[in-house]
């Protein structure tokens, strides 16, 4: 914990979004798994040509969703969009350069 806290708070945001989409993504894979495909593959042993084609489709449908969500919380978690839209550069202010006699007269009691 104390090497955590010792990062820079922008490695740490990092790290706590990553750290979120794996677990986020584990509870995504073991929710479709449990409810979906594993199911879907025991009622595929005694499924009809015209049932398989069915749970074929259904299965490629869940697969393109999955996969959707999965790439869309890749782009939130690392903030790709910052790349392809980079800020617009702030404006500097120009340096001023004291005259250094001046500043020197000024500075003397």
């Amino acid at each position: 914990m104390r090497y955590f806290l010792s990062l820079s708070p922008h490695l740490r945001r990092t790290l706590v979004g990553v750290t979120a989409y794996l677990i986020g993504f584990a509870i995504l894979l073991w929710f479709v798994c449990h409810y979906y495909l594993i199911p879907a593959m025991t009622a595929a042993k005694t499924a009809t040509p015209e049932q398989k084609r069915v749970l074929v489709a259904h299965s490629r449908l869940i697969l393109a969703l999955l996969l959707i969500v999965l790439l869309t919380g890749l782009v939130l978690t690392f903030r790709v969009g910052r790349f392809f839209f980079p800020r617009p550069p702030r404006q500097s202010k120009p340096t001023v350069y004291p005259d250094a006699w001046t500043e020197s007269a000024r500075r003397l009691p």
